[in-house]
């Protein structure tokens, strides 16, 4: 996955960061999630990470609501139009899969739309891997193109960047509860019309205070 998804997205880092840089302003479930995760985050010791942080809106976000937070991306396109973009706030290449920090060390991890490229074979490993780097009560923020349907749940869709798939939000609870996660809400909304045929699925999780 790392690779192609790499590629592709350095192919593209102007196009997109000139299409989606103000894109998360609008996206009025997100934002709202996320204030919810900054109030849950803010109680903890250790820095916040944007995982997969495109051109940096989200890190922004987060920053200016008080938080110390590192955007990371495997794209190192993405990350200098997000330096480009916020010259003063923290970003840096790195893979979401395989993170580099120590056990129970992070404060909260975000993850708007990072999951949609990893093979869904993946995707318990990965939130294993998130579950492990934070610390005892911190909150997990993922959000995703939701399948209507778990029978449609991993199935591949051409996305504009690289392919992408779509995930039943009720198997991702699923996983998230499997490796550890507890107090896990949800919420799928549909896309607006002209947009993809999936809901905007939306799950906030907390690792259980030690």
């Amino acid at each position: 996955m790392t690779d192609s998804v790499r590629k592709a997205y350095d192919a593209n880092a102007e196009l997109y960061a000139a299409l989606f840089l103000d894109e998360f302003e609008r996206d009025t479930q997100s934002t709202k999630w996320l204030t919810e995760f900054v109030e849950a985050a803010a109680e903890r010791q250790g820095p916040v990470v944007d995982l997969g942080c495109g051109p940096g809106s989200v890190v922004r976000f987060l920053s200016e609501r008080g938080l110390a937070v590192t955007g990371i991306d495997v794209s190192p396109g993405q990350i200098t139009q997000a330096q480009q973009a916020f010259p003063e706030l923290a970003f840096e290449v790195g893979d979401f899969t395989a993170l580099e920090f120590g056990d129970s060390s992070l404060g909260g991890i975000v993850a708007r739309h990072s999951l949609i490229h990893l093979d869904p074979s993946e995707t318990e490993r990965v939130m294993a891997e998130w579950f492990r780097a934070l610390e005892p009560g911190a909150p997990l923020f993922v959000s995703f193109f939701g399948s209507r349907s778990a029978d449609t749940h991993g199935r591949p869709f051409d996305h504009k960047v690289v392919t992408a798939y779509e995930l039943f939000p009720g198997e991702v609870k699923r996983l998230l509860q499997r490796v550890g996660f507890a107090d896990v809400e949800q919420e799928a909304n549909p896309i607006p019309e002209g947009g993809r045929p999936f809901d905007h699925a939306t799950i906030l999780a907390r690792k259980p205070p030690g």
